[in-house]
């Protein structure tokens, strides 16, 4: 199973580089309509934010429900073949968003300190687990400012035309207790305190770690 899980990353990789315009396609396939509605799990944990960065933000989906007129969202991905999408997504709306795409990678912020009230990252990479990455969500935030990630989901069906392959993909999707390295304390997360939070939906549970940037300010 590890190493089938090894494939999978790797052809995943392959969709934040050439393979990229096929990923909305991929995630519908896989998920329908339920890969985006877990995303959206993080809204209602962030809706006084007013600055928002959503790490990780592929083809910028989530950045587009994330932004309103007063809160102004920061599109990041290390992927510029996502962030090509992303722009292509905004510019079919018809509508000026306050959205700024950045490409920057998440060990490495272009963001001033204690300038966010939130950050979000759904189904991340591991590079989330990487101490440099929780520092510098911590160092972004402001006191009392929000992460929510979503980690993992427990679907309660697959769309039809998966139905068969269900017990192998069951396996294959991260699990909650695979999931708890994220809400461990790792070097750089004196800053961040979180708890683990169920979300249950008509298509699954959605396990979310939502922490809180404790202390001083660092501006």
């Amino acid at each position: 199973m590890m190493l089938l899980r090894s494939c999978l990353t790797f052809v995943l990789e392959l969709f934040y580089g050439p393979l990229a315009p096929l990923y909305p396609w991929l995630t519908h396939l896989l998920f329908g309509r339920n890969w985006h509605e877990w995303r959206r799990s993080v809204l209602p944990w962030i809706h006084e934010a007013r600055t928002i960065a959503d790490i990780g933000c592929g083809p910028g989906d989530l950045a587009v429900d994330l932004a309103t007129p007063e809160r102004r969202v920061l599109a990041i991905d290390r992927s510029r073949s996502m962030l090509h999408l992303a722009r292509r997504r905004l510019s079919r709306i018809g509508k000026r968003l306050p959205i700024a795409i950045l490409c920057a990678d998440a060990r490495a912020l272009p963001i001033a300190d204690s300038s966010l009230d939130a950050v979000v990252m759904t189904f991340p990479t591991a590079v989330v687990l990487d101490p440099r990455t929780r520092a510098e969500i911590a160092r972004v935030l402001r006191p009392g400012g929000t992460f929510v990630t979503v980690v993992a989901v427990s679907p309660k069906e697959w769309p039809w035309w998966l139905r068969p392959c269900s017990p192998l993909l069951r396996r294959l999707m991260p699990t909650a207790e695979e999931g708890s390295a994220y809400a461990l304390p790792l070097p750089g997360d004196t800053k961040l305190v979180g708890q683990w939070i169920r979300t249950a939906h008509p298509s699954g549970t959605v396990y979310l770690w939502v922490a809180q940037r404790v202390g001083p300010s660092d501006a």
